[in-house]
């Protein structure tokens, strides 16, 4: 199947196809479910890009801009699903030009892959209780999987659910673990109603279905919760560190390679606690409040921030406001799975402030930063070299 060109996917998102162009797609989207997906999710970034961006409202000087950066970027090409337009707001706002999608056959999945290693997972999975793995990459909506009584089901857009069920009361409680792959988050409904939206290469261990004590669950890297309200209380255990709630939204960072654990609360009210080394702090947040815990320091403190700069990512953006260059490119080469180097260590003190969308190209969304912020980075593989613009 040939690759198609993104002015007629945006073409028939604005209704202006003509019937040659029209019948040119009917003929991709039928190709495979996985362009049928990607079509799907295309679509509803696109609303929201319509209703979060005036486009029209940027400088002129926008369209020579893009004019250069789109002679650089032509030739990306994308193999994740929904590489749609980037929007950079550096110092203003800018929409980008040009995508190309090449439709490989589709994996099979959601189907049993005991051979991968839990250490060595490179992709999105599933793993149960009995050991079993399945991927869960592919666009296309899966039959139910039984798993100690309780009925999963892989949906197109809303990720895996989990049947509610009464309490179940048994000896022991049998976990799930969920797995996302660098490039890639998922979202989870829990047995409970609760909404998870797992961020990438996090990992996050839950009951297949809860019991009568509180509701626990285990997180590595960094979620998004938007907890049901059922009377019993849940807990998320991060390290040495526990956020407590009944029933509200908030974020929890936690990946290995930042300086600390971030809780960020959007509504209701959390208990962060901490009781590790001799230390035994606890604090209760706020809508609008993000404790961070520094287990190097030991200190747990919280400060009021802009809640949308912590959680946007689950609306497929990057976004920073007056962030070091060094913390704006680790979450980059997070989902990009790159590693970055720096000429010059005073580079990673630089300041910008910005939205990407996280689905665009490295090279694209590389080249745009170049242009804004005065810097030069060279790709080369999984590596990416930071240097000052001559």
């Amino acid at each position: 199947m040939k690759n198609l060109d993104l002015d007629i996917l945006r073409k028939k998102l604005d209704g202006k196809l003509t019937s040659f162009e029209e019948e040119e797609f009917q003929e991709w989207l039928m190709a495979s479910g996985e362009n049928s997906a990607f079509f799907c999710r295309m679509k509803n970034y696109h609303e929201k890009s319509m209703e979060e961006l005036r486009l029209e409202s940027v400088p002129n000087t926008t369209d020579l801009f893009m004019k250069r950066l789109n002679k650089k970027s032509r030739k990306v090409f994308i193999n994740k699903m929904l590489k749609y337009a980037a929007v950079v707001l550096l110092p203003l706002t800018i929409g980008v030009g040009l995508w190309k999608y090449s439709s490989n056959q589709m994996n099979q999945s959601f189907a049993d892959q005991n051979n991968i290693k839990n250490e060595d997972l490179n992709q999105t999975v599933l793993i149960t209780s009995n050991g079993n793995t399945y991927e869960l990459e592919s666009g296309v909506e899966q039959a139910v999987v039984e798993d100690q009584g309780v009925k999963i089901r892989k949906y197109l857009r809303a990720g895996l659910k989990y049947e509610k069920q009464d309490t179940i009361k048994t000896k022991s409680v049998a976990y799930n673990t969920l797995h996302t792959s660098k490039g890639d988050d998922y979202q989870i409904e829990l047995s409970d109603g609760t909404i998870v939206y797992l961020n990438c290469d996090s990992e996050l261990k839950y009951p297949v279905s809860f019991g009568e004590q509180d509701r626990r669950v285990e997180l590595r890297g960094e979620a998004f919760f938007d907890v049901s309200k059922t009377g019993k209380r849940f807990i998320v255990e991060v390290d040495d560190m526990e956020v407590e709630v009944l029933g509200t939204q908030f974020n929890v960072m936690a990946y290995e390679n930042e300086n600390s654990i971030q809780t960020t609360l959007v509504s209701g009210k959390v208990k962060v606690s901490i009781n590790s080394n001799g230390v035994d702090k606890s604090l209760m947040l706020e809508p609008g409040n993000q404790a961070k815990w520094n287990h190097k320091e030991g200190t747990l403190e919280s400060t009021e921030v802009d809640t949308n700069l912590y959680t946007s990512w689950i609306n497929g953006y990057f976004r920073f406001e007056n962030q070091r260059l060094e913390d704006i490119l680790r979450t980059i080469a997070r989902w990009y799975d790159i590693k970055v180097f720096y000429q010059n260590p005073d580079l990673k003190n630089k300041r910008l402030s910005g939205r990407l969308n996280k689905m665009e190209g490295l090279e694209v969304i590389s080249n745009m930063i170049e242009k804004i912020s005065n810097i030069e980075i060279e790709m080369n593989k999984k590596a990416v070299v930071v240097s000052m613009r001559e």
